[in-house]
């Protein structure tokens, strides 16, 4: 391609933008002053719809690399792609990693503030930057102007899945790559639009070699695809592909973290690095997150479609202790992470030795629910107690008004009812995220226990105990209660009412001669439960009374 026909595209491609040189462009962005060690990640997101958990999973490695380096991790907004994003996605990414103690060093913070001195850092507003390296690729002829149809391009694939051979623009396929100077003139001429194309010198029967942090030792073919640089659509806008290389170029990035999704890609921006002269990155691809498919199948990838997990706003909507979710991700990341947290209990997260090596022993990390409500519950019942109580009464008042408004009633009876079991060596560990609060605590509460618990609750107690023995049972209880009695003298009372109900006080005699009782003390027991409660498990039943209040009991007791 001559000098003049490579000026008239370029005057073309950049049109009325200005365009700087890249040694001018270079020169603003210094390097960095930190440590040979210190590693500098990024973490990339689109905003075309919610963030995925595995996106959260790839930030929370990229703070540790750059933590435990002294390094620096920023977030870079990746938003080429206008036609697939969402309004306010921007902000809400920035949101939701500072709900997951994952606020960058660098890049868009929680108030709306971009900080740091390598920016910007959202791509659309660094247009003018990928245009100056894309008229360089041109002056180097590792880039052509294509004019092909979206009709030859289909037809292009068709022929190429005909032949059983792998889809792309290379080849004799690449049908742009190689015209004369007089055919894309005329081309320009006619005013055709086109789109900017790389020129790969690559051969694919051939294999690059290059160690990726995380999987080892890769070999996989050489890039041969003239993939587009510059968007046609009039944006001026870069792909991925240039636009990875160019800024984490001058951002100085020492580690690419990126889905492994990207993999395949690897050689492709290895070869266009080395076309504009820039030594390769060093690249670490992460494992997708898995889960068993609940309608059955087995291991599968977690999706955004199929599953409302994929969805941060899930975990935030459910609150989950954030430290839980950390702490829950790390271990997903390295299998001796569990071990360190038993040991370090009280431990600050990030002093966790956070190993890539051990993260390459991972392959497609299973998230499991169970797993992750253990360390929960862990989290929730070692709190003190006032720390436990704020989490609950903050929650309330911004999900659940009802149950918040009530608690605020009697502050000293909600103080009684959110120690229940707390204290001790063996706390109850029945609250994994603060979204258990209204099931948890809500039957202490009369209107709520009339209204969300004790309808249902009777229904299915209908389902095995007739009307006239549920009657029965309450009476009984309600002719040998007595508030103020401690709690073995209570049992006994409890004993007596069953037996003089006509229930076994031990499993054998049920056992031996089941029809000679309606049941066992257990069965009692949980009819007094659902009448007191509205659930069939809780906490002890005795401490439940001396909290409620006799007053409390017997209304409830006797509207039976």
């Amino acid at each position: 391609m001559s000098d003049e026909l490579k000026d008239r595209i370029i005057k073309l491609l950049v049109k009325d933008e200005l365009v700087s040189t890249r040694s001018k462009i270079q020169d603003s962005y210094p390097d960095r002053s930190l440590s040979e060690a210190a590693e500098v990640t990024r973490f990339c997101p689109s905003p075309t719809g919610f963030v995925h958990i595995g996106a959260i999973f790839t930030a929370t490695i990229c703070q540790y690399l750059a933590r435990q380096s002294d390094g620096v991790y920023f977030l870079r907004i990746e938003d080429t792609d206008k036609k697939r994003e969402v309004e306010g996605a921007k902000q809400l990414i920035a949101n939701q990693l500072t709900a997951f103690d994952l606020t960058p060093d660098e890049g868009l913070q929680a108030n709306g503030e971009e900080i740091g001195e390598y920016g910007p850092y959202t791509q659309s507003e660094r247009k003018n930057i990928y245009l100056a390296y894309a008229v360089d690729l041109i002056k180097r002829d590792r880039a052509y102007p294509c004019f092909a149809t979206k009709d030859e391009l289909d037809a292009a694939v068709k022929d190429q899945i005909s032949k059983k051979l792998r889809p792309g623009y290379y080849g004799e396929w690449a049908i742009w790559r190689d015209r004369t100077d007089e055919e894309t003139s005329q081309a320009l001429d006619s005013g055709k639009s086109f789109v900017l194309r790389f020129k790969s010198i690559g051969n694919h029967n051939k294999r690059i070699e290059f160690n990726d942090a995380i999987k080892g030792k890769m070999s996989l073919p050489e890039n041969d695809l003239d993939v587009p640089l510059i968007k046609s659509d009039g944006s001026n806008l870069p792909t991925y592909h240039l636009a990875h290389v160019v800024d984490d170029f001058l951002m100085k990035s020492t580690i690419i973290t990126r889905g492994e999704e990207w993999l395949p890609s690897t050689p492709l921006h290895i070869e266009i690095a080395q076309s504009l002269g820039i030594e390769p990155f060093k690249y670490a691809h992460t494992p997708v997150l898995s889960i068993i498919d609940p309608s059955g199948g087995g291991k599968r990838k977690l999706s955004k479609r199929r599953d409302p997990e994929a969805d941060v706003d899930f975990w935030i909507k459910a609150a989950y202790p954030m430290r839980s979710i950390k702490a829950y991700l790390l271990g997903l990341a390295n299998s001796n992470f569990e071990d360190w947290y038993k040991q370090n209990p009280e431990a600050d997260l990030s002093d966790f030795p956070f190993s890539l090596k051990k993260l390459s022993t991972s392959r497609s990390p299973l998230l499991d629910i169970k797993k992750l409500e253990d360390y929960a519950k862990d989290e929730i019942a070692s709190m003190p107690q006032s720390h436990f109580n704020k989490e609950v009464l903050q929650w309330a008042n911004i999900h659940d008004k009802t149950l918040y408004e009530e608690m605020m009633i009697d502050s000293d009876y909600t103080k009684k009812v959110l120690c229940i079991e707390r204290e001790g060596e063996n706390p109850r560990k029945d609250v994994s995220k603060w979204s258990d609060s209204s099931d948890q605590f809500g039957y202490f509460y009369d209107s709520i226990f009339e209204s969300n618990f004790l309808p249902s609750a009777i229904c299915d107690l209908d389902e095995h105990v007739s009307t006239e023995d549920q009657i029965s049972a309450i009476k009984s209880l309600l002719s040998t209660y007595d508030h103020d009695v401690d709690k073995d003298t209570w049992f006994e009372n409890m004993k007596l009412a069953a037996k003089k109900d006509g229930y076994a006080l031990n499993r054998k005699d049920l056992k031996a001669n089941p029809e000679n009782f309606k049941g066992g003390l257990a069965d009692f027991a949980k009819i007094i439960r659902v009448y007191l409660t509205g659930k069939t498990r809780t906490p002890d039943l005795y401490t439940i009374m001396q909290i409620m209040g006799a007053e409390r009991v017997k209304k409830r007791l006797s509207s039976s």
